[in-house]
């Protein structure tokens, strides 16, 4: 994307208005010359948060952030500098000419401006799908079976795909939209013999996938019998990229950010589960282990990271591999009484025998996941409780654990903290 010429940037400055920008996000009142009201970059009881109509800015007293309209959004939606000038620009009627981009460059704004209202436009027909109709009262009451509110299947805006083979195409040529792009969308399969295509999500829970900037990237659908596969996910499209995207992230961000913290799990309904009770700092990966961007997405928000997985041999196996992508990524530990990384203190947690984390908060409540998330280990202490379980404590066992542990230990840069 092009530069924003610095007239433009200066003209967005003047235009923007501080006060209506954040008003948007926290509740401020009047304290003589200036405004305050609680941070929403950490958590607090007695406002400390600043905001200065005369000069344009803002400063927390508690936690020392600050600046302006710009750096405001940046910090409260995980913005860089153009996308909340964009935003900005977008809000206050400027426009910011685009002359200076190529017409390759043009197409692939205007595709990805399309495939994003496509998007918009299946999310609100599976939804309708969900909420009216005969056809949707089996996937009602299933997600009531399963406990789930009304609540939450408006906030997460869940939906449902209709039994047979081409609904969402005859819906999307009602608007006259082609299914060369719908295939590229993700929503629609193009047919073995090439002689037309049918829909990719039939007969199944949906779960739309909305960015870190609220818009529509992509979908999973979930059986609800015994069919394979259990989870259907969109393919990787121009706007979805599933290493970079991370469910509900829309949603956790600021408790992320208020809490210092963040809860990983690898399931939708895992997910839904956890904001349903309350612990709304919780995300989903998506049919992928942790990968290294969304380490560095989840360090924007928070400093303490949960991984949560089931007490099963893939579950095991999974935060295996989420371990594995702090080693790539060079993560340097130092020792706080426990091993942590650097920037994000990291920890393991294993639930009970039998559980998931859908089936274990249900069961026991937000309290007990909290109590039980507190106590779970870091990295390396879980790595050499799980060595020592395989190989036992005897003479020959402490060689083969001190072996499989030397790739993590080596990557430890204090030699106190190695040693012990």
């Amino acid at each position: 994307m092009a530069p924003i010429p610095q007239s433009k940037i200066d003209e967005i400055n003047a235009a923007a208005d501080i006060v209506q920008v954040i008003s948007r996000y926290v509740a401020l009142r009047r304290a003589g010359k200036n405004l305050k009201g609680l941070c929403p970059f950490h958590q607090e009881k007695t406002p400390s948060f600043m905001v200065s109509p005369e000069k344009q800015i803002y400063h927390c007293f508690g936690c020392g952030s600050g600046g302006n309209a710009f750096s405001f959004l940046m910090n409260q939606e995980g913005l860089t500098f153009p996308e909340a000038a964009r935003a900005l620009a977008k809000r206050y009627g400027i426009n910011i000419p685009t002359r200076t981009l190529s017409p390759e460059q043009r197409r692939i704004i205007g595709q990805k401006e399309n495939l994003l209202h496509i998007n918009q436009l299946a999310m609100d027909y599976f939804q309708t799908c969900l909420t009216t109709g005969v056809a949707g009262q089996k996937a009602r009451s299933y997600l009531k079976q399963r406990g789930f509110s009304r609540d939450i299947v408006d906030r997460f805006n869940l939906g449902y795909a209709p039994k047979g083979w081409d609904h969402l195409i005859r819906f999307f040529s009602k608007k006259r939209i082609s299914g060369k792009l719908l295939e590229t969308a993700g929503l629609v399969v193009s047919r073995r013999d090439r002689s037309g295509n049918y829909d990719r999500f039939r007969d199944r829970i949906i779960f739309p996938i909305t960015d870190i900037n609220m818009k529509i990237v992509g979908f999973g659908g979930r059986v609800m019998d015994d069919g394979e596969p259990k989870y259907l996910n969109s393919p990787e499209t121009p706007v979805y990229n599933k290493s970079r995207t991370l469910y509900g992230m829309h949603l956790a961000k600021n408790a992320c950010r208020t809490t210092g913290s963040v809860y990983i799990v690898e399931g939708y309904l895992d997910l839904l589960a956890l904001h349903q009770h309350g612990i709304e700092n919780s995300v989903a990966t998506l049919g992928t282990a942790l990968t290294a961007d969304h380490i560095r997405l989840l360090t924007r928000f928070a400093q303490r990271m949960v991984l949560v997985y089931d007490s099963d041999d893939a579950g095991i196996r999974s935060a295996q591999r989420c371990i594995d992508t702090f080693w790539k990524e060079h993560v340097d530990f130092r020792r706080d009484d426990v091993f942590q990384e650097e920037n994000a203190d990291t920890r393991i947690l294993v639930l009970p025998q039998g559980h998931d984390p859908d089936s274990f908060v249900f069961e026991n409540g937000a309290e007990a996941f909290e109590t039980a998330a507190s106590a779970a280990p870091g990295i390396i202490s879980f790595l050499i409780d799980r060595a020592i379980q395989k190989h036992g404590l005897s003479t020959e066992g402490k060689i083969r654990v001190v072996s499989q542990l030397q790739a993590p230990l080596a990557a430890i840069n204090d030699r106190v903290a190695r040693s012990l």
